[in-house]
């Protein structure tokens, strides 16, 4: 896992998922990689590489309008060829933004029923639908709280 930059761009463009392209045009962005130059430039975000160095997921979390963390992921065409990585690499990221960001939200459009069970196994809990005139959306909220004050483990994420 290392940190996500525009250098970084114009390989991610090449390998981009299509169904990832799809979603980032559903949410309004029309030069996928102009956004992933704001998003290396405003985001918190991170890149995982499978063992033959190919990027399978770019990760992070960025602010909605209320200034809550959003954590969201960017899949490359090579995800199932790398789903170790990537699901290593996933929980990784997780585990690692929730040290800066205790509480982190996420949607995932209904129709990716395999993703839906990606985030409860990232410890991501369902907790409402969101409609918009191009999709339905789950919403997902994580909690983490530290054990005790002095230590640096996070224990399970809190049930809503």
């Amino acid at each position: 896992m290392t940190p996500f930059r525009s250098e970084h761009v114009d390989d991610f463009v090449k390998v981009i998922h299509k169904d990832t392209v799809k979603d980032l045009i559903k949410l309004g962005h029309t030069n996928v990689a102009e956004c992933l130059h704001e998003i290396a430039e405003t985001c918190d975000v991170y890149m995982v590489r499978d063992k033959e160095g190919r990027i399978v997921i770019v990760s992070g979390v960025t602010f909605d309008e209320q200034d809550e963390s959003v954590f969201f992921a960017l899949f490359s065409k090579d995800i199932k060829e790398s789903f170790t990585a990537m699901a290593r690499g996933s929980k990784s990221m997780v585990n690692f933004l929730e040290k800066s960001y205790p509480m982190m939200t996420m949607m995932i459009d209904m129709e990716y029923e395999a993703m839906l069970n990606w985030a409860a196994w990232l410890g991501f809990e369902a907790v409402g639908i969101s409609t918009t005139s191009s999709a339905q959306y789950v919403e997902f909220v994580r909690c983490a709280f530290s054990i005790d004050d002095d230590s640096p483990d996070v224990s399970r994420p809190t049930k809503h």
